[in-house]
Parts: C-alpha cells; structure tokens; sequence
C-alpha cells in the first residue's frame, strides 16, 4: 500500500519520464500550461465548487495527455487527474484488476508496492495497447497481463479472484457513468474483494445536484 505522500512523489517521478508517441488514432504529447492557462481555469473550477460542483485545479507546468485524434483528450498527467489514482495506490495489492490502459499512469504507480502480485489490465482499443503497452510489458514482465477487451462485455475466468478492481474507462465525469458502474459492481461482486471507480464521487454529486 502507497500512503498519500509517497502516492503523490511516484507520480511526479512518472510524469517526468512519459514520452511522445502517436499512430493512426492516438497521439500521447506533451503540452504547457501557462499561468494565465491555470487561473483562468481554476477560477472556473472554485466556481463550480461553489455551486456544488467538484473542484479539480491545475498548477502551471509541462504535462503529457493522451488524445483520441483528431483532437479530444481522453487523459492527462496534471495532478487534478493523477491524485485520482490515490486511491488506487492506497488499495492495491496482490492480484489487481485495472480497466483502461490509458498512459499507464495507474499501472507505474501500484507496481511500485511490493504487496502487488500482478496487474490484469482490461483496454478496449487495440491502438491504445500498440501505443504504450509494450513498454510496460517489457518493464513488469510476468508481473503484467494486458487484455484487450471491453470491460463491459469481458468475463474473467471462472477461477480469477482479484484484490482490489478498478475501473476507469470514462472520458468525462458524467452521471450516465453512474450506470456502467453498477453493472461493474454486480459483475464483480464475487470476483473481487474491493472495487473503486474514477470520479465516482463526483458522478454522484452531479446526480444529487442535476437529478
């Protein structure tokens, strides 16, 4: 298990050594983000969190995102998106169950815990998988298990029983995710012994607030 502290030092250690990348339909770069860039977005932000909203604010400095092409950012490495993975860190050990390969932010993080067997990682596009999954393949070895399948439609084997699942295949907080997520939690409710989702809490308090 990652604590908080050494949670937020590995992710700063693996966001400075992603690099460039791209093929037909994907593109991992490298982008800026300016003072201007940072209050005029966390302006909006403190807006939304005084509405009710979530607050997710973003420092100045170089980040890398992953783009479905031609130009909609699925994920970045700003510390808004990375410190979702805390929880990830804080839970994982041995057989983990992650959904959506993205950067392989989640994957570098949690191969960092010696409590962590081996990583099953469910990724729907092959592209995405060509793009950046053999890296992590040469780096974990037999440590790592990449699948490629949607999570949805994808049953384990009868025998697998994981530790700790997390699913995290939504491009957007939105509360029709809430649906995916309750058929996850059924899927999996004698598969795994816990299970966490990206921005759940802020799925349900958009639900709370919208209806």
């Amino acid at each position: 298990m990652l604590d908080h502290e050494k949670a937020d030092k590995a992710c700063k250690k693996i966001r400075s050594s992603l690099r460039r990348c791209s093929n037909s339909l994907w593109e991992v770069e490298k982008f800026e983000v300016t003072n201007n860039d940072s209050e005029s977005y966390n302006s909006h932000e403190v807006i939304s969190g005084l509405q009710g909203g979530s607050v997710r604010c973003v420092e100045p400095g170089t980040y890398t995102r992953l783009i479905r092409l031609p130009n909609t950012t699925v994920m970045s490495d700003t510390p808004a998106e990375t410190s979702d993975l805390f929880s990830l860190a804080q839970n994982a050990r041995g057989k983990v169950l992650i959904a959506g390969l993205g950067l392989g932010i989640a994957i570098d993080l949690i191969m960092q815990d010696k409590e962590v067997e081996h990583v099953t990682v469910i990724e729907i596009s092959q592209e995405i998988i060509d793009l950046v999954g053999d890296h992590f393949k040469d780096k974990y070895k037999d440590r790592l298990t990449i699948i490629n399948a949607d999570i949805l439609e994808w049953k384990a084997p009868k025998d697998a029983y994981y530790d700790y699942c997390w699913f995290d295949i939504w491009d957007n907080i939105c509360t029709d995710n809430l649906k995916d997520m309750t058929k996850l939690k059924r899927k999996y409710a004698k598969k795994a012994e816990r299970k966490g989702f990206w921005a759940e809490v802020e799925c349900l308090r958009a639900k709370r607030r919208w209806g």
